[in-house]
């Protein structure tokens, strides 16, 4: 199986192949690096070229440009991992988009959108990985959202596809466990990335900052951390888990401000 150590430390992905989904994005981008400074062959991809070129400066990591929302797409990248470096051990689905709008002005049009990226296009990383790993074993890591462990104003879209792709992880981790594949989600609270880049600087960054328990917003290493992990023999007996990687916003019921918080005039 792909979770039994193949060599003394298994704290890291040494030698293991990891296919990182959504790769030119902050998350993606920190994970691709983490895991090629680990050891791991790593195949990234996201939708152009244009968006892999700083991955030129990893040598050995492999760039697949396409739409994750095709199956050509999934294919290939499982197959480039494969024929590079003669197995898939772990996945990353990590590609997703964010559209503001609430129930009532959200059009159709942008909920289809979401879903799209956010949810089908995760079942095809997941059909495509589980029938490379079907004989071996592995891991995969869906990234969640703490948007999809509760609801948030204004992006109803976001929060059903992630609540969707959260409980899609599970469904998946019951159905392949036999095989020795495990399924795990990363739920990411407020993270600096283009999706929050909008707040910065604004009075909304500090107080969203502020409702964090720790105070201040996660940096992308923080959850590519928490990926490397779970793709990585170290968490060998941990599947259909949703970890927060949040600051701890979802320890809370949100009714009482945290000692942050009140230290910014909350009440």
């Amino acid at each position: 199986m792909a979770d039994e150590p193949r060599h003394d430390d298994v704290r890291d992905n040494r030698g293991r192949t990891v296919v990182v989904t959504g790769a030119a994005g902050g998350i993606g981008r920190a994970t691709v690096s983490l895991l090629h400074a680990q050891g791991a062959n790593v195949v990234a991809v996201d939708l152009t070229d244009d968006g892999l070129e700083w991955a030129r400066e990893l040598p050995g990591v492999l760039r697949i440009p396409g739409s994750v929302g095709e199956s050509s797409t999934n294919a290939a990248m499982v197959s480039a991992a494969v024929e590079a470096f003669g197995r898939l051990d772990a996945v990353a689905l990590n590609a997703g988009i964010l559209v503001s709008g609430d129930i009532r002005s959200g059009t159709m049009d942008d909920y289809d959108r979401v879903m799209d990226i956010n949810v089908r296009a995760v079942v095809l990383g997941l059909k495509a990985a589980i029938e490379a790993m079907a004989d071996t074993g592995g891991s995969i890591v869906v990234t969640g959202s703490v948007s999809g462990l509760a609801g948030d104003s204004g992006i109803f879209a976001y929060n059903t596809s992630k609540g969707a792709v959260v409980n899609l992880a599970r469904a998946a981790a019951l159905d392949v466990a036999h095989l020795g594949i495990r399924v795990n989600a990363v739920c990411p609270g407020p993270i600096r990335t283009n999706m929050t880049a909008h707040t910065e600087g604004r009075s909304i960054e500090k107080a969203m900052a502020a409702r964090l328990p720790l105070t201040r917003f996660g940096e992308p290493r923080e959850v590519a951390e928490a990926i490397a992990f779970l793709a990585s023999p170290a968490s060998s007996f941990i599947t259909g888990a949703a970890l927060p990687v949040d600051g701890g916003v979802t320890a809370g019921t949100g009714q009482w401000a945290t000692v942050g918080g009140r230290s910014a005039g909350m009440p």
